[in-house]
């Protein structure tokens, strides 16, 4: 029989393992993954143990944007053990984890009230960094339910404790553009652009391609809003050349689709059609219902006025209670169609649009008290 491993040494090598996971280092996460996997058979059997290196196998996976293996994780705890557990720090990530499996699920709400139950933990975890990247993942999803003020006061906490720590660089310019895009969803575009743009150079210093790319993504957002076409181009398409190194699908979708939107707005169609097309494959290849869906509407907003493709894709985003990017695609479908002097659907589209912001409102409702 061979000599057993401690416990306490497959801890501290899955602590080793959730730093590197924190600083999104894929190379180095997975590297370490299989270095784990290697010396859990010979380690002491010790339960707690065990959960750990399957809830941090489940963030591991979110980082990969694996997300169903991550859920399917998840769901095989036993989320009453899990909750019965005096391990204060197994409950947090329980709860935190599957907030972030939820988040990435678009099912915001759910996340939230997630992340609540795991805040009453992280005030007793010792580590600053793990408060912030608390603070800076329910900043994220405040924000996706128009929590602009919630949002920002979890992201300023957040910032505030990356900047005071060493090689999280990253997370501080991603949390800087959280600040951003709720500065910009407050109509505040200078303020916003100037973030992204402070954010951009801090990830280009510290050579976070990500990082970087996720700047350009959110600064295109920005020039889209005040219809700067020309600017929003070019950075949709600078972040497009990083993603597609980076070879991050998700986000190379995410892009895609605003570039994609931006050229159709500019009657650029034979560029359009490219990356429409390109669109429709990734969302395919990845299962994505909503991005397809959202190709869709744009295609049938801007090309070829096709008014019952255009409210199925609608259709699918009500059915994932996606009130913000019904509320902005319908609108914009509306001013679009009035310029096409086409009064009924601009009407239509507007009644439409009027109608998902005040479901905007019912989000907060479905928080846990």
């Amino acid at each position: 029989m061979g000599t057993k491993v401690a416990f306490e040494t497959v801890a501290q090598k899955l602590n080793e393992w959730y730093k590197v996971i924190k600083q999104n280092n894929i190379e180095k996460a997975t590297e370490m993954k299989e270095e784990i996997i290697r010396v859990l058979p010979d380690m002491v059997k010790i339960q707690d143990v065990l959960l750990y290196f399957n809830l941090l196998d489940s963030r591991f996976n979110l980082l990969i944007e694996n997300y169903n293996a991550s859920g399917e994780i998840i769901d095989d705890l036993d989320s009453d053990s899990l909750e019965a557990s005096t391990d204060n720090m197994i409950q947090y990530y329980f709860f935190f984890f599957s907030g972030m499996y939820q988040f990435y699920k678009k099912n915001f709400t759910e996340a939230i009230n997630f992340y609540r139950r795991a805040e009453r933990s992280v005030a007793l975890i010792p580590d600053e960094v793990e408060r912030a990247e608390f603070n800076y993942q329910i900043a994220k999803a405040y924000y996706e339910i128009h929590q602009n003020w919630f949002s920002l006061n979890h992201a300023e906490k957040a910032l505030e404790s990356f900047l005071a720590s060493d090689n999280y660089a990253h997370k501080a310019a991603a949390t800087q553009m959280i600040i951003a895009c709720n500065q910009l969803d407050l109509f505040r575009y200078t303020d916003a652009e100037s973030l992204f743009k402070k954010s951009i150079r801090m990830a280009t210093k510290n050579e976070e391609k990500y990082a970087q790319a996720l700047g350009h993504y959110n600064l295109g957002i920005c020039y889209e809003r005040q219809e700067k076409l020309d600017l929003a181009r070019d950075s949709f398409e600078i972040a497009l050349d990083i993603l597609e190194e980076q070879e991050s699908k998700m986000s190379t979708l995410r892009a895609t689709y605003m570039l994609t939107r931006v050229l159709l707005k500019k009657g650029l169609y034979e560029d359009a059609d490219y990356w429409y097309q390109k669109g429709l494959d990734l969302s395919s290849e990845l299962n994505e219902k909503t991005y397809a869906a959202k190709l869709s509407i744009i295609y049938s907003i801007y090309r070829d006025r096709n008014e019952s493709s255009l409210d199925k894709g609608l259709e699918q985003l009500r059915k994932e209670k996606l009130w913000s990017d019904v509320a902005d695609l319908t609108i914009n479908a509306a001013r679009h169609f009035k310029k096409e002097d086409c009064l009924y659907l601009a009407s239509k589209y507007f009644d439409e649009g009027i109608s998902a912001r005040d479901k905007i409102l019912t989000w907060t409702e479905e928080i846990n008290t």
